[in-house]
């Protein structure tokens, strides 16, 4: 039986609940049940460690953990991300299955959700936990580096608040557009534009970009991920709060969407 035929039982939700459970069952085996779930640490494991490993033998051990694990945690992962995440939506879109399930007794709010919990929790474990758990033992063993774990903690969760923006945001966009073009174009440019533009810095505060890659010319702009790894004190909350409003903004528009689309 395929993720897109598993079949449905009755629930006792009600309202915008209505076949929530149902839909996470779905979505969950999609992740766990399927080879997603280690192409996803695997992939994780490359870019996040490997490539760490690498730096501290070539560069040094803050160059590994600043230059190396943060940038790729910030600019890299965010790929994945967007990929999986837009696909999620478009593919049972042009597939057929999202009018198939969206027939059933499911209330599309639950529709997003599902997809949003499911694979929000799928990359937590797979590009944060596992990672992020196995970078702390490589800078402790190979670099001699222990950094204080409540600032490792409070980094991994700037990790994760950063991947959520990015999949709220593809999830809004595979709502708005029919076709992935469209929907890859504007999540990456979200993702990359501070490199190529002055707006790095003029947007420092609103956009997820500072969690975890310091802005401006030398990095004038400490990220927030580089302060609590390294014991110092935040210096803005902002891009936290704003990010987190974003996230709730495009899963409202998401939801929104779908209420009004003829699938």
């Amino acid at each position: 039986m395929t993720t897109n035929t598993i079949s449905l039982t009755p629930r006792r939700e009600r309202g915008w609940r209505m076949g929530l459970a149902n839909m996470l069952g779905k979505e969950n085996t999609a992740w766990w049940r399927t080879r997603r779930w280690w192409i996803q640490c695997l992939v994780a494991l490359f870019f996040l460690n490997l490539l760490a490993a690498l730096n501290l033998t070539i560069g040094g051990v803050y160059n590994a953990v600043n230059n190396g694990f943060l940038f790729i945690a910030g600019a890299v992962a965010p790929i994945a991300v967007i990929i999986i995440g837009s696909d999620a939506l478009l593919g049972e879109k042009h597939s057929g299955t999202a009018a198939w399930v969206l027939s059933k007794p499911l209330r599309r709010p639950a529709y997003i959700l599902a997809k949003l919990i499911a694979h929000g929790t799928g990359f937590l474990a797979t590009w944060v936990v596992l990672p992020g758990a196995l970078a702390y033992l490589e800078f402790a063993i190979l670099g001699k580096l222990y950094l204080p774990m409540a600032g490792f903690a409070g980094m991994l969760g700037l990790m994760f608040l950063n991947l959520l923006f990015y999949l709220a945001l593809a999830l809004m966009l595979a709502t708005l557009f029919q076709e992935r073009g469209p929907v890859l174009g504007i999540a990456l440019m979200a993702a990359w534009i501070y490199m190529i533009t002055p707006l790095g810095v003029a947007l420092a505060d609103v956009m997820p970009w500072r969690l975890l890659l310091p802005l401006g010319r030398n990095g004038a702009l400490q990220s927030l991920g580089n302060a609590l790894l390294w014991g110092d004190p935040l210096p803005t909350v902002a891009p936290i709060i704003a990010t987190v409003l974003w996230c709730v903004l495009f899963t409202g528009v998401a939801i929104w969407r779908t209420c009004r689309e003829d699938f």
